[in-house]
């Protein structure tokens, strides 16, 4: 279940714009982490380059140990060189990482790795 959180936090940073030696001296401006007892959580932060994240997210434990799983949603939002926003919504769940936002393409079915 951790992994899952790591793995959304990777990919949330690989995803950022990479741009000049200016975003190497963005600070954070605001950040809020609250972990409660039934291992639930929220957290959001913002930063001096218009990156703003904001997540919850809560155990379902399962029969066994390694059988529970995490649901987890929120977004993250930040801003391009030529000055456009993008916005992400997503929801991680047993049924994987679902983003979706007006810059991402929509995909209205299944697709079979075999047809990949």
């Amino acid at each position: 279940m951790k992994i899952v959180i790591a793995l959304c936090l990777v990919g949330v940073v690989l995803a950022r714009p990479q741009y000049n030696g200016e975003e190497k001296s963005a600070e954070t401006l605001e950040m809020t982490n609250e972990l409660r007892e039934d291992q639930s959580y929220d957290f959001s932060f913002s930063t001096s380059n218009n990156i703003n994240r904001e997540e919850s997210g809560i155990s379902y434990p399962g029969a066994e140990p390694e059988e529970g799983n995490y649901v987890q949603s929120g977004s993250y939002e930040f801003t391009h060189p030529d000055g456009t926003v993008s916005f992400i919504t997503f929801v991680s769940d047993e049924n994987g990482f679902q983003p979706e936002g007006d810059n991402l393409p929509k995909f209205s079915g299944r697709v079979d790795i075999q047809d990949a």
